[in-house]
């Protein structure tokens, strides 16, 4: 009776061990998502930034410009106590983004300090404008940087206080034109760096352009050198799939692979097959339907015309084709 009652109490005694084990566990589970959600997390403040725009849109942060500054992550900072310092001595705290007008020009530094344990910063320079216009001032020239021997190519100078535009573009070894926008056309392949001289430079401003023949040289000889003979080379394979018996395997693969290695750069289902202007397949399907398919004992294919769209890699094949009774 007395190792009865003992062993009631070992299984409460174990129970109430399980208990407070799992409640204790809870406990620390609840309290590390409490520290997680409150607690400052520099792992999330390692991703915070700052941009600053310029509400001209010109690319330059000028005196007396109102700048925008605005915090890459918002979620990221809500609630935090969020401190700007302009790199002047003022500071201002308290808004994610916010706008400022510097009234001198210099290098600024200015630093974003979050929660006074973190903080980032970046250098802007603040010009005058005198200084945007000495940095406008400077043309440029718009242009392709890669043409074709004959191609009558555009090109444009831009910027602020020029008058007088004086181009070479390195084939004539002379100066060719003299407008702000010129059309020029290169007789010659190969590698040119176009100049500009302007009232307002000291020395030329370059564009590097590359001029490629007017025809690539083929990789390969086609045998057949007319079109209206490929064309008719085609035709004649093609009848033979029609006219070959749906038991004879072997002639329709040799006139599909026929056309198809002689003629084709890409897979044959690639090549498309318009017939009679209005029926569109790809080659595979169309010579699988020419044989096994369309050819009867009651009617004959007749392939009446081939046209291509080029004498080598063809893409598409036009075929005209009526039925005759057997």
């Amino acid at each position: 009776m007395n190792f009865q009652l003992l062993g009631q109490y070992k299984r409460l005694y174990l129970n109430d061990k399980r208990k407070i084990t799992v409640i204790a566990l809870g406990i620390l589970a609840i309290g590390a998502i409490v520290i997680a959600l409150f607690l400052p997390s520099k792992s999330k403040l390692g991703n915070i930034d700052f941009y600053v725009f310029d509400t001209n849109d010109n690319y330059h942060y000028e005196v007396n410009e109102q700048l925008e500054f605005m915090v890459n992550d918002t979620m990221a900072v809500k609630g935090r106590n969020l401190v700007w310092q302009m790199g002047n001595g003022d500071v201002l705290s308290g808004r994610r983004d916010i706008k400022y007008t510097y009234r001198q020009p210099g290098k600024y530094l200015v630093t974003l300090a979050i929660d006074n344990n973190y903080s980032v910063n970046k250098y802007i320079k603040v010009i005058s404008g005198t200084d945007r216009a000495a940095i406008d001032s400077v043309p440029r020239i718009y242009g392709t940087s890669e043409g074709y021997q004959g191609e009558e190519l555009v090109f444009a100078a831009e910027g602020y206080g020029m008058d007088t535009w004086l181009w070479e573009f390195g084939e004539s070894g002379t100066v060719d034109a003299y407008d702000q926008q010129v059309v020029y056309t290169y007789e010659t392949p190969g590698e040119y760096t176009v100049t500009l001289q302007t009232n307002t430079t000291k020395y030329p401003i370059k564009h590097h352009i590359t001029i490629l023949p007017r025809f690539e040289k083929a990789e390969e000889t086609v045998t057949v050198d007319s079109i209206t003979l490929v064309q008719d080379d085609i035709r004649k394979h093609l009848q033979a799939i029609a006219n070959a018996k749906v038991s004879q395997h072997g002639v329709y693969y040799e006139h599909v692979n026929y056309i198809r290695n002689k003629y084709f750069c890409i897979p044959a289902d690639r090549v498309a097959v318009v017939v009679n202007g209005e029926k569109y397949n790809d080659f595979t399907g169309y010579c699988q339907g020419l044989h096994f398919l369309e050819s009867n004992s009651k009617k004959h294919i007749q392939i009446d015309e081939v046209h291509i769209d080029r004498i080598s890699c063809i893409s598409t094949i036009q075929v005209t084709q009526s039925y005759t009774e057997k």
